[in-house]
């Protein structure tokens, strides 16, 4: 087991997961996929908007607002849909 400082800080998703469902963010695209995009909702916490949601082509950097339908830290997933 090796320790660091980062295993000392609050884990993100956890700290976002707390009252998130049904939020609304806004959000730069961080990442374009086969299936869809991510969109940074919270300080490192990415969500996943599936392919069939998107309207046109959102590119890295476009800012898209969403909404948090689904949160499963077990898998540590977050799945948004466009508002």
């Amino acid at each position: 087991m090796r320790l660091s400082l980062k295993a000392l800080e609050p884990d993100p998703l956890s700290v976002f997961a707390r009252g998130a469902l049904g939020r609304i963010c806004r959000g730069p695209v961080t990442k374009v996929v086969p299936f869809g995009v991510f969109v940074q909702v919270a300080d490192g916490v990415e969500g996943l908007v599936q392919r069939d949601e998107l309207v046109g082509d959102p590119r890295v950097g476009d800012e898209l607002t969403v909404e948090v339908t689904q949160i499963n830290l077990r898998r540590r997933r977050i799945s948004v849909t466009l508002v």
